[in-house]
């Protein structure tokens, strides 16, 4: 049995503010630890479950976060980008399943960090009649991949979001958002403890469950009319206003990465 975690950090207890989470920032040290411990703790929780192979994909900003020999032993860590498939790196077909530690609320919620992918460009995405964060983004793709979804960690707006997709959705709040830079934070040893055995406990109980997308169409807002100037060379694009687009191939995972390069298309400085 094989498992994949995608790990984010602004989810995790403790951390708050963006300079947290800069490699740059004399905070960031401290939050990169936290992160390393909670993703360590979803993995051991899988191989207490008798997983036979841990993946953990760091998925935030640069991705190359998470403190590789702090890991369990027995891990095997996609780090570093450009990754083909982001956050989902390692995800296929022979998965039972995927989970997700340090996740955060999309960018139309009162979540601590709230954002979805992109929090300079991206001001609101819908995937069919979803609202979508981090959460819907990567968990529509794994269903493609017929990969079932079987835990969450993060604070309570995007167990909130989430419980929308996947009512029972076995989960760790780490933290209520008080603010888009404050929360209320549990502490980080009660949560590891508290990841590690709802991780045990839903691979044993076979929790996993696949969320599909009521429509595969992706459509996007960005924060700055200017930004989608660039987007409009590529042919699977369509502008529908001065900061809307749609993207709608047919496919979650061509929306996906189409969805990618326009943000990454959107950073680049045309004047």
């Amino acid at each position: 049995m094989t498992y994949l975690f995608s790990v984010d950090i602004e989810g995790i207890s403790g951390v708050v503010s963006g300079p947290q989470c800069k490699m740059d920032s004399k905070e960031y040290d401290r939050a990169q630890e936290l992160m390393t411990k909670e993703a360590n703790a979803a993995a051991k929780g899988a191989f207490n479950a008798d997983a036979d192979h841990v993946y953990i994909t760091d998925g935030h900003g640069k991705m190359r976060n998470i403190i590789v020999e702090d890991l369990d032993e027995r891990v095997e860590l996609f780090s570093g980008r450009p990754k083909l498939l982001s956050q989902m790196e390692g995800l296929s077909e022979d998965l039972e399943g995927v989970g997700y530690v340090g996740y955060h609320s999309s960018a139309h919620s009162q979540g601590t960090l709230s954002h979805t992918y992109s929090g300079a460009v991206v001001d609101k995405l819908m995937i069919g009649e979803t609202m979508a964060s981090e959460f819907a983004m990567n968990s529509f793709l794994a269903a493609e991949y017929d990969v079932p979804v079987f835990f969450l960690a993060g604070d309570d707006e995007i167990i909130r979001e989430a419980k929308e997709l996947y009512p029972e959705i076995p989960h760790v709040q780490t933290k209520k958002a008080t603010g888009r830079y404050s929360a209320k934070c549990r502490h980080p040893k009660v949560v590891r403890e508290e990841i590690e055995e709802k991780v045990q406990d839903a691979i044993e109980n076979d929790m996993g469950k696949i969320i599909e997308p009521d429509n595969t169409r992706y459509h996007v807002w960005f924060k700055d009319a200017g930004k989608l100037d660039n987007i409009e060379l590529l042919p699977s694009v369509e502008r529908t206003g001065p900061k809307e687009f749609v993207i709608d191939t047919g496919k979650i995972e061509t929306n996906y990465k189409v969805f990618r390069a326009c943000t990454m298309l959107a950073t680049v400085d045309s004047q």
